[in-house]
């Protein structure tokens, strides 16, 4: 579990550290404060190097461009790596570090691809292959470049790699992302968590089932006590499939991390104090490491009522605050954010 943080040079980070991380950490603050980017930055470190993290940030922020290659005839895709550097500002040897105490990965504008052309160019247009990626943990390093025209829907896992890491972005998992997860899920004690995440929205709910025709809003079917025919989710509502992705990466992210960007989108208010005791237990019992951002008062609110159930110390909030060009970090224990929460105290 990570315990200490330190972000150098990315995107909103110029020098960023934070301890005394929780097992759950719920993360507010104003636009444009960095919560994302701390997510992000979470993201790559426990990717341990692999060069599919970064670039699935930087088609998430659609931080590229695709075109076609008039001579073979195929889709290109062109990074602007140039975008997760802090103020946007590069030059060759440009650094980026996220660290604990115990590992490190570093991002690298490499000399190695024409130095001379990168010193003159718009960096902007930065090729792939000039960021090398470097992981270092217990004295051993290993790099990775990132390559020209990678795309990363041919990479395999691209929600979940090898280090057991699930990023839960604002953009909707698709059926094949859902279907990868539940393939690890199904027949075992971790569907009954699964089923009772979506009981929370419905209570109705008894089974989950994935069938082999679909479309981008099809395909999974739910069984309701009292409902003779399946009922497809797609018909019950986008808060349905947010809590199926949440609570299907939460389980499938055992001894690892998760990671949910505004993790309240598409959840009712009355739903949250649930949402959230179900996230506490199960991040406890199978040993997840939860970072969640989120702008509502009422997911504050539920938050801090789940907390004060619990007679343990297994979240916390933080708060992120820009002054001038640095970014720092508020943090209110389980104590804090009661009474915050009860005198309506504003911590978002």
């Amino acid at each position: 579990m990570i315990e200490d943080l330190t972000i150098e040079n990315y995107r909103l980070f110029r020098k960023f550290e934070i301890d005394g991380l929780a097992r759950v950490n719920l993360i507010v603050g104003d636009n444009n404060s960095g919560k994302s980017s701390l997510l992000e930055a979470v993201y790559l470190l426990t990717g341990k190097g692999y060069r599919g993290h970064i670039l699935r940030i930087l088609q998430e922020r659609g931080e590229y461009m695709e075109d076609v290659d008039p001579i073979l005839k195929r889709k290109t895709i062109s990074y602007r790596i140039i975008h997760i550097f802090h103020k946007h500002e590069v030059k060759v040897g440009s650094i980026i570090k996220i660290a604990t105490m115990s590992e490190q990965a570093s991002f690298i504008l490499s000399t190695d691809d024409n130095p001379e052309q990168l010193a003159l160019s718009d960096l902007a247009y930065v090729p792939p292959s000039a960021l090398k990626i470097r992981y270092t943990k217990s004295g051993e390093t290993t790099e990775q470049e990132l390559k020209h025209d990678e795309d990363i829907s041919i990479l395999p896992s691209a929600r979940k790699s090898s280090s057991n890491v699930i990023f839960v972005t604002t953009n909707p998992f698709g059926y094949d992302e859902l279907s990868i997860l539940w393939d690890h899920i199904t027949i075992t004690p971790k569907e009954s968590k699964v089923v009772e995440a979506l009981q929370i929205l419905e209570p109705a709910v008894e089974q989950i089932r994935f069938v082999s025709r679909q479309t981008s809003n099809s395909g999974i079917i739910l069984g309701l006590r009292g409902q003779y025919s399946p009922v497809p989710l797609g018909s019950m509502g986008g808060g349905m499939r947010r809590i199926l992705a949440i609570a299907a990466s939460l389980v499938s992210a055992e001894g690892g991390t998760l990671l949910v960007d505004e993790i309240d989108t598409g959840l009712y208010h009355g739903a949250m104090t649930n949402m959230w005791r179900l996230v506490l237990e199960t991040a406890a019992r199978l040993d997840v490491q939860v970072f969640a951002t989120t702008h509502s008062w009422d997911c504050v609110e539920s938050f801090a009522d789940a907390l004060s159930a619990r007679d343990d110390e297994i979240g916390q909030l933080i708060r992120l605050e820009r002054h001038g060009e640095d970014v720092r970090a508020v943090q209110y224990s389980k104590d804090l954010l009661e009474t915050a929460a009860d005198q309506r105290v504003e911590v978002r």
